[in-house]
């Protein structure tokens, strides 16, 4: 019984003594590292320390990110699409213009033509005139013209002596016309300074009630 007692223990023995061995053509697993990629740094930077390396990647990183706005921004500025051609500019009066302005209607007399028929009589062959609308209205301009001298009697004053049109419907609020008119208007006593008014009315008012007056002294024989 002893006998069978010793011959199980020296197995036992024999089993675990071989299962501590290293199996044949196995590599031993090695314990893992943590400082092992330290040096990879160092080696690959050369005198560089990490902190230099981390500063000159963001240096890197910042200057990818500024070309590629400078980039977006020629796109741009370089768009060649086609964009619509607005003309903005504001609207200025002649200098030398007589210009007159009502409820920011303006009416300004552009040039007086006339012509000497006689020692006795002459006559305004034409009329240069423009009308500014920078109101909030919309009408269709119509002007008077009004010629006398002192020695008329004043009902013929504010009688006109001429009526001009225009080749428009309407002058819309911001828009400006010009009308260069031939007319007739015959006039006497050449040595007495004649008042020249142009009165701008709504076509479409029946009372021609005036939107805006403009006027100045007419000499004939200067």
């Amino acid at each position: 019984m002893s006998n069978k007692i010793l011959v199980s223990c020296l197995i036992f023995i024999i089993a675990v003594l071989g299962c501590s061995k290293t199996p044949t053509g196995q590599a031993v697993a090695s314990e893992a590292n943590i400082y092992e990629d330290a040096p990879a740094i160092e080696q690959q930077a050369g005198n560089q320390t990490i902190e230099e390396i981390t500063e000159e990647n963001q240096t890197e990183e910042q200057e990818i990110q500024i070309k590629t706005g400078e980039e977006y921004y020629d796109e741009l500025v370089n768009d060649e699409s086609p964009k619509e051609n607005i003309n903005i500019e504001e609207f200025k009066f002649n200098p030398e213009s007589i210009v007159s302005t009502q409820n920011n209607i303006s009416l300004s007399i552009d040039n007086i033509k006339h012509e000497i028929k006689s020692e006795y009589w002459g006559k305004i062959i034409e009329i240069t005139a423009t009308i500014l609308n920078n109101g909030n209205r919309t009408f269709k301009p119509k002007l008077l013209v009004l010629l006398y001298d002192e020695k008329d009697f004043k009902e013929e004053w504010l009688k006109p002596k001429a009526e001009i049109q225009f080749d428009i419907e309407q002058l819309n609020a911001g828009e400006h016309t010009t009308r260069q008119a031939i007319v007739s208007i015959s006039f006497d006593d050449l040595y007495l300074t004649k008042n020249f008014k142009l009165v701008l009315v709504d076509a479409a008012d029946p009372a021609n009630k005036p939107l805006v007056v403009a006027e100045t002294n007419f000499e004939p024989l200067k």
